[in-house]
């Protein structure tokens, strides 16, 4: 019985999304070649790739990579503050969690002053950009 619970447990979590994306996918190409033919049946013709490629925000991306980093950097030391410091001891979720959260808090104002010092211009070519 208990191999049974594994195994429900595996299709459950990796078949069920699996199939569910397929179904959805092949739902959305019926509905988008349905709305093409109606209309090409109204003498319309739609164009071949209707969505245009953007380039991508490098802000966004700046700003992602900071906070990504600060989240790395917030782990690293919330596990070894819970592992060589006294007050960590019996507290490693709590120490941890404050760890991330400082540090996420010190890569977005790394975020802010980094953007407040680039030049106007160069900000509003990326506004424009989105």
């Amino acid at each position: 019985m208990g191999e049974f619970i594994g195994l429900i447990a595996v299709i459950s979590s990796v078949a069920l999304p699996i199939i569910g994306g397929i179904v959805l996918g092949l739902k959305w190409m019926g509905n988008r070649h349905a709305e093409r033919i109606g209309l090409i049946n109204q003498g319309i013709i739609p164009p071949d790739s209707p969505q245009k490629k953007s380039d991508p925000n490098r802000l966004v991306s700046l700003r992602n990579g900071i906070v990504l980093i600060a989240l790395g950097i917030g782990i690293i030391v919330g596990f070894l503050c819970s592992e060589y410091l006294i007050i960590g001891r019996g507290n490693e979720f709590w120490m941890t969690g404050a760890s991330v959260v400082f540090f996420l808090g010190v890569g977005y104002l790394v975020y802010f002053l980094v953007v407040q010092r680039m030049p106007v211009n160069r900000l509003k070519e990326e506004a424009e950009q989105e």
